[in-house]
């Protein structure tokens, strides 16, 4: 099924739930919980219903697995009140019609539904799992007594047992670190573990590393007993830290049970304490695959001895077809900084940019043929971004118009275009001169009338289209350092106004 097929089903179908407890049926709403599948069975394609809390700016990935019959499971995330965030169906059609929402940032913290059903009334069982971060396990450790953990360093004493381990440190400004070095090398994940501070008597410092290649080089995440953390890069020239001591309000001073959580996306980290976001810093001096570390360490005023329990450590990494990401069908329509963190997630766009451009209002009016552009930013050009508005509009005649992005334009007659038109008609191309090349032209009932969300991201020679949150399709494009605009496109001799709201413009490297 292609993208146009996908946004086009009737949206009484989309109906779909889930959840993730125990294996149970779900005629009732039950509790999902993170890496634990939950079996369902749908009948006549009727959906079924499955309730999780999540915390602001948590990122969770849903997988729903046909098991039985000739299911082709639906997935909708719907928040307290009801509206539906999000939705997948057939995310690797037509080898499987399975539904995954991989990497999604949670708006606000708030009890959801995840809710599973069958297109076209299609029925069967399946399995649904929610898990922190990315959509597959790349490991998962029960700390039992064959493990390969060893210590970094010899002040570090470890002791697993009874499917825990233990990580002991003693004497001042003390830090160890536990590898275990059977866990493969990864670039791209999430780390999740729970932690229990055992013993302390003045203090107490834990954390996780990343990319850790040797004893030499590796990223250091700590957070302390006075609600703050810390972020370093170490090489053989010594340690630069990235961000020093800082109090976050999602970190809870003194208490010493809790989640932490890092994920690791190209040049991006994110931080996470209970599932909340807490810090993001962006660094690019190790790309290379590591192993995860668990850290413990004393502070300079402690002498005794330093005792954390660690358990239920989860890793999970992209979900990949054919060795490529799956590129997202949709996304949850944010303001724009979530907006960005989301695109992060999901792999659009690299860590690391930067806002250059707000605009709060524009407006383009012409009742000429032809694409008829006002240009942003005083003559500023972007070569790797994305860019967002909300268009709407006004026509007064007979004949098909629509308003549209411009970018990465070089001048008048080389430029790439993006519109969405009154009937719902879209298109995405670039023009050389006298024409316009090849690219994505369609047509959606779902987005005649106004208004419309457009985001376009130009990642290198990649372009990609979201109308409204959903995947319009992608093109390959000349990487090309051009300003942006906005744009009446008249496809007749009618009089056009397009109104733009809330443009701006993300850049990175």
């Amino acid at each position: 099924m292609d993208a146009y097929q996908l946004m086009t089903k009737p949206a009484w179908l989309v109906l779909a739930m889930l959840l993730f407890y125990a294996p149970a049926q779900a005629q009732e709403a039950a509790t999902l919980a993170l890496f634990s599948p939950v079996n369902g069975n749908i009948e006549n394609g009727a959906p079924q219903d499955w309730t999780f809390t999540a915390a602001s700016d948590a990122v969770v990935s849903f997988r729903v697995e046909a098991t039985s019959g000739e299911l082709d499971p639906v997935l909708e995330i719907v928040n307290g009140s009801g509206d539906v965030l999000i939705r997948n169906d057939d995310y690797n059609y037509p080898d499987s019609p399975d539904a995954l929402l991989e990497a999604i940032t949670i708006p606000r913290t708030d009890t959801y539904t995840a809710r599973v059903s069958g297109f076209n009334g299609s029925s069967g069982e399946y399995t649904l799992t929610m898990l922190a971060g990315f959509g597959d396990v790349g490991a998962s450790e029960n700390f039992n007594a064959a493990s390969n953990w060893r210590a970094q360093g010899e002040a570090l004493d470890i002791n697993i047992a009874d499917g825990n381990m233990l990580l002991a440190i003693a004497g001042v400004q003390q830090t160890g670190i536990a590898v275990n070095r059977d866990m493969a090398n990864l670039r791209d994940f999430y780390a999740q573990v729970s932690v229990s501070i055992v013993e302390s008597q003045s203090g107490w410092i834990v954390g996780l590393t990343a990319r850790h290649q040797g004893a030499d080089y590796y990223y250091l995440l700590t957070i302390n007993d006075q609600g703050e953390w810390r972020f370093a890069v170490h090489t053989p020239d010594g340690e630069r830290v990235l961000r020093d001591w800082v109090a976050h309000p999602a970190i809870v001073p003194g208490r010493t049970e809790f989640t932490l959580g890092l994920m690791a996306q190209s040049g991006g980290y994110d931080f996470f304490y209970n599932g909340q976001l807490f810090g993001q810093v962006a660094d690019r001096m190790l790309e290379d695959p590591g192993r995860v570390g668990l850290v413990v360490a004393s502070t300079d005023s402690l002498t005794g001895t330093t005792v954390a329990q660690f358990d239920d450590l989860t890793i999970t990494v992209p979900v990949r077809i054919n060795g490529e990401m799956v590129i997202p069908q949709q996304l949850i329509m944010n303001p724009p900084q979530a907006m960005v963190r989301e695109l992060e997630h999901r792999h659009l766009i690299p860590a690391g940019g930067e806002m250059v451009l707000t605009v709060e209002e524009s407006f383009v009016e012409s009742s000429l043929p032809g694409v008829h552009p006002f240009m942003l930013g005083r003559g500023t050009t972007y070569t790797n971004f994305a860019l967002s508005t909300t268009v709407s509009w006004q026509m007064l005649g007979e004949g098909a118009a629509g308003c549209g992005l411009i970018f990465r334009s070089a001048d008048e007659s080389n430029f790439a275009l993006a519109y969405v038109d009154q009937t719902g008609g879209y298109g995405l191309s670039q023009r050389e001169a006298d024409a316009f090349l090849p690219g994505i032209f369609g047509e959606n009932g779902a987005w005649e009338g106004q208004p419309r969300h457009l985001l376009v991201i130009a990642n290198r020679d990649t372009i990609y289209y979201y109308i409204d949150g959903l995947y319009a399709g992608t093109v390959e494009n000349t990487i090309v350092e051009g300003a942006v605009g906005n744009a009446v496109v008249n496809f007749d001799p009618i009089s056009t106004s397009c109104q733009f709201d809330n443009t701006w413009v993300w850049r990175w490297s």
